[in-house]
């Protein structure tokens, strides 16, 4: 605001309203005012306590329900037999592919493991199918089949990463 607009201003005091409130007038706003504004609602806290209570309950039984789903199936013994062969077999081959390891391989290594990740988790539906409806041929065969495919997969893994390794020791080679 200029200098000019604020003089202009003070000059016409005489418009300005200079009556005072009648006596109560704030006491009279202040009420009315509380009446506008929505009331505080008190909050009870037992229901949401006996809620959170049940849910809490029901979460650790489910937990346990679902730990103990996961226990080790009992297989006939032809079936632990043949799970305990292939399952060395694999645990072999992996830490050969492990130990084949190279930058250049570091790739292809980490694919693998995570499709193996996703063999394994078939492999724990089948083995959780057998524990639910008892052993059969059916299951028994897809796990042996999964199991088969597993060291085919990593087999096939292991060449590639071996035929890129030969490459990058020749290519090494002739930079000497």
């Amino acid at each position: 605001m200029s200098t000019n607009n604020l003089n202009q201003l003070f000059e016409n005091q005489n418009n300005w309203d200079f009556e005072e409130p009648n006596l109560g007038h704030e006491k009279r706003f202040l009420d009315k005012l509380k009446k506008q504004q929505p009331k505080k609602k008190k909050f009870n806290w037992l229901p949401m306590s006996i809620a959170a209570s049940l849910l809490l309950g029901f979460g650790i039984l489910i937990f346990n329900y679902t730990n103990n789903q996961t226990e080790e199936v009992a297989f006939s013994p032809q079936v632990q037999e043949t799970h305990d062969y292939f399952s060395s077999v694999i645990n072999n081959e992996l830490a050969t592919l492990k130990k084949q390891e190279t930058p250049q391989s570091k790739a292809l290594i980490n694919d693998a493991m995570n499709e193996m990740e996703s063999l394994e988790k078939d492999y724990q539906n089948l083995k959780d199918e057998i524990a639910k409806n008892g052993e059969n041929k059916q299951i028994v065969f897809a796990m042996i089949t999964n199991m088969q495919t597993r060291i085919s997969f990593i087999k096939s893994v292991l060449e590639q990463v071996e035929d890129i390794n030969k490459i990058n020791k020749i290519e090494d080679e002739k930079h000497l």
